[in-house]
């Protein structure tokens, strides 16, 4: 029986770790039957939406994406294997980035199963880490810009947050039980963390713990949430240099504490988001009930946040100044 799998993302949803840790342990998940082919100079396969989106040259494919889809059914297909393809890209939603599923899935008829897994997380701190993502090269909209899109139209800084129009899109190509949508949360709390959930969902008979770690098994990690947005405001509308980023995270470790849990908004943003996605993600359940009934997104814990936007004092901002100078007198910056 052969089996291929379209790991969409989301984004932020340790997609990379995922793909690395894949990536380097492909044989062995070879010997236990998943197949995860390596594909073009970096670990996703960002080759295949490349044909839709917008992507950078170093994700382009020898062929065209259609054809690439094409090469792995005609290699694999007639196998007992199961094919784990992953990019986060095919999650977008937005016209000249969404991938042509159908087309996609044609290319992909010799399988004898086809399964599109989606990894969702509760929408706050999605927002918050695609803020903390764009910022690595860019100055992104203020975060008071940002919540007020997400609300209005599902959409925020180019990426979907009403998880039901991703749905909407799948469930035109695909079955629903050829789709599995996974609580990003719930899988971060299972035995292995998402790398052993996600083994155990493909039937692969080896634990986590088997796979040679990648990064300390957890790629790109956002930065202090706040440390960014502070980093943002001095730099705009430049690029936040690491230096910066640097100083005002030691500037809240030193002055907020280490155990703080930060989040980017204010907290009312915060509620503001949590009483419109609220019942968004209740239908989204409902909608999956039939297939996947313990199905449902970790909703918002208002009670587990120590620090929000809005509670950034001055005795922060003055620790960070005292560190910018220390490092000025001390010849580092």
């Amino acid at each position: 029986m052969s089996k291929v799998v379209l790991h969409i993302g989301t984004h932020k949803t340790a997609t990379t770790t995922i793909q690395d840790m894949f990536h380097k342990n492909a044989p062995l998940l070879k010997q236990h039957g998943l197949i995860y082919p390596r594909m073009g100079r970096v670990t996703g396969h960002h080759g295949l939406v490349y044909d839709w989106s917008n992507l950078p040259k170093v994700y382009q494919p020898d062929t065209t994406s259609l054809d690439a889809y094409s090469n792995i059914a005609e290699e694999y297909a007639h196998r007992d294997v199961t094919v784990f393809l992953s990019s986060e890209e095919f999650s977008r939603n937005n016209p000249g980035a969404a991938v042509d599923f159908a087309a996609v899935r044609e290319r992909l008829a010799l399988f004898d199963e086809i399964e599109v897994i989606c990894i969702l997380r509760t929408q706050w701190q999605f927002m918050q880490s695609i803020y903390l993502e764009l910022s690595r090269r860019n100055n992104p909209p203020r975060p008071s810009k940002i919540s007020k899109p997400a609300i209005d139209n599902g959409m925020s800084m180019g990426l979907v947050v009403d998880y039901n129009l991703i749905l909407d899109r799948l469930e035109k190509t695909f079955a629903p039980e050829e789709i599995t949508l996974l609580d990003f949360n719930a899988c971060r709390r299972a035995e292995g963390r998402i790398i052993g959930y996600l083994l155990r969902h493909l039937g692969v008979d080896l634990k986590a713990d088997a796979l040679e770690l990648v990064n300390g098994g957890l790629s790109n990690v956002s930065p202090h949430p706040l440390a960014s947005w502070v980093s943002n405001i001095m730099a705009e509308p430049k690029t936040a240099p690491d230096w910066l980023l640097v100083s005002a995270t030691t500037a809240f470790e030193e002055e907020a504490g280490l155990d703080v849990t930060p989040c980017l908004f204010t907290q009312s943003e915060f509620a503001e988001l949590e009483k419109h996605f609220a019942p968004l993600n209740a239908r989204l359940a409902e909608r999956r009930s039939a297939v996947q009934p313990d199905f449902k997104i970790t909703p918002p814990n208002a009670k587990a946040i120590q620090l929000y936007r809005n509670q950034v004092q001055s005795p922060i901002w003055a620790k960070l100044a005292h560190v910018l100078v220390l490092d000025r007198m001390n010849g580092q910056k």
